[in-house]
């Protein structure tokens, strides 16, 4: 259950000064549970610090307005209680914290920090990426068999974890990322217009196969790039799709392929275009899909190019 920091807040600090002068008002009740519950609900959404704080502030007022029932007996009652108050308080914080890990430990993947297989689908099932423009990316990684045999398994995923680092700075925040295999990323983003779909796969391709980079081993990726113009409508035939983008573009060896599906067949979409990276080494492209057979063989003369 999650309720954003900036509604549960205000929330429950209202509802906490509200009970207070309530408390004033109609002194003969006890709203001691009252308090209790919207302490115990902000342990639960904010945390034990935010839970603490506001417990203390509530019985400072309290005290301060004579209207607190655990003065009336000794002082050792009256501690017995407000430790009793304070554990059922942390208690629910601590239990919070542990089922946000164990939640976390089953949807995202250590190593990369994206969202397992499971996760992905989870997400994409929820609906956040099912109208308007979208992108899919499909990226496998090229040579990960061969930076393991040569430099071990800890130098490639030290890699992979490079990567996916590269991946989340050229992507949002709310983008969907998602490691779906041992060598394999999924990423679903949101675009305003076919345009703006062009500039992110251009980015992407710059910073996974264009960019300097600075570890022990060169990683770098094959990507398929699939424009959806109404969302993802079946994600496992989008994946397919994709993952035949990205098939072929590490076949052809380009970095990246690009195509846009409508009804379920890629279209060409990416418009010719070429260009030379500042130290003369010819950048990675584009490929345009052939509409008739779904993708343009390696041994074609691609439809188009675009800079990537």
């Amino acid at each position: 259950m999650h309720v954003p920091k900036a509604v549960a807040e205000p929330v429950l600090t209202a509802c906490a000064l509200i009970i207070i002068i309530l408390s004033n008002v109609a002194s003969e009740v006890s709203f001691g549970p009252f308090l209790l519950v919207i302490c115990a609900f902000g342990a639960w959404f904010l945390g034990n610090r935010f839970a603490l704080l506001l417990s203390l502030f509530v019985a400072s007022t309290q005290i301060l307005n004579g209207h607190a029932p655990a003065l009336e007996g000794s002082p050792l009652i009256m501690v017995l209680k407000f430790l009793s108050v304070l554990a059922v308080v942390l208690m629910l914080g601590v239990a919070r914290a542990a089922l946000e890990l164990e939640w976390r430990y089953a949807r995202v993947d250590q190593l990369t920090g994206a969202l397992n297989r499971k996760a992905f689908f989870e997400a994409i099932e929820s609906g956040g990426s099912r109208t308007g423009l979208t992108v899919l990316v499909y990226a496998d990684v090229d040579g990960l068999k061969l930076i393991n045999d040569q430099f071990g398994h800890d130098a490639g995923d030290r890699a992979l974890g490079g990567l996916a680092h590269r991946i989340k700075s050229a992507i949002r925040k709310d983008d969907i990322f998602a490691r779906i295999g041992g060598d394999e990323f999924a990423i679903i983003l949101k675009v305003r217009d076919a345009h703006a779909a062009e500039l992110v796969a251009k980015r992407l391709n710059d910073a996974l196969n264009l960019d300097p980079l600075k570890g022990e081993v060169d990683i770098r990726c094959s990507l398929g790039v699939l424009v959806l113009p109404q969302g993802s409508k079946s994600i496992d035939a989008e994946l397919k799709q994709a993952d035949t983008l990205m098939y072929h573009a590490k076949k052809a060896q380009v970095g990246m392929m690009m195509a846009i599906s409508i009804e379920g067949d890629m279209q060409a979409f990416a418009p010719p275009a070429s260009s030379t990276s500042s130290d003369g080494q010819q950048r990675a492209a584009v490929r345009s899909a052939r509409r008739a057979t779904g993708l343009a063989r390696s041994d074609d003369t691609p439809e188009g190019t675009l800079a990537a």
